[in-house]
């Protein structure tokens, strides 16, 4: 699975005409054929007017076939149009992600589940050949919060653009309190500390970021 993540700003007072002109292209693109999973989430921490639009391709050939789309079709290229000037556009960034491992398991972009109600994005760079031990520590870490009742749907995504060996980490939840309680167990469990140190050892960890976002769409 491949992720286009489109992040920016919502002009103040935009965020209704924003969601509007949002739903209109994803419409207009599932007419037209352009499998994709698209979910757009408004930030909580830093710039509370951030949003991050992520849209979710099984192949890269279907991820062209959208870019195709906004390049020839005009009445898509108006309504995308439409959702930049809802933005503050100087700020928008694109970036694309091949998806590393996910904690439902091999699925599509079809099969995957909708949108939990807030995500926390941590992003940050693997060291130069310590991918496979990187995923393995997460995916240990990620057994180990299940088995004491952290009920998170979890993805990492590995950069195709930008830093090749940047990364995030994306953990969804359905409230606020088991975003909570996870931080709570971060905390308080040496085993779950250890767990997650041995994730951050195979990272550069300094350029790490911590970002929260709630569900807009």
């Amino acid at each position: 699975m491949y992720r286009r993540l489109f992040t920016g700003m919502i002009g103040q007072g935009k965020t209704a005409s924003f969601l509007s002109a949002m739903r209109e292209a994803r419409d207009h693109q599932d007419d037209r054929g352009i499998r994709a999973r698209t979910t757009i989430w408004g930030a909580m921490t830093s710039h509370t007017n951030g949003v991050l639009i992520a849209s979710d391709f099984d192949t890269l050939s279907e991820l062209e076939k959208f870019t195709e789309l906004a390049a020839v079709d005009a009445a898509f290229a108006t309504m995308r149009r439409a959702v930049r000037e809802q933005m503050v556009y100087d700020s928008a960034t694109v970036s694309i992600h091949r998806l590393a491992y996910h904690s439902e398991g091999l699925i599509s972009s079809e099969e995957a589940t909708a949108p939990r109600k807030f995500m926390r994005i941590l992003t940050g760079d693997v060291q130069p050949g310590r991918q496979r031990e990187f995923v393995l520590s997460i995916s240990q870490a990620l057994e180990y919060q299940k088995q004491r009742g952290i009920d998170a749907t979890t993805s990492v995504w590995s950069s195709m653009t930008g830093a090749t060996n940047g990364v995030a980490i994306v953990g969804e939840f359905d409230t606020l309190g088991e975003l909570e309680q996870f931080d709570e167990l971060a905390a308080q469990d040496q085993e779950f500390g250890r767990l997650r140190r041995a994730t951050r050892e195979s990272m550069v960890f300094q350029t790490s970021q911590v970002q929260i976002f709630r569900s807009f769409l």
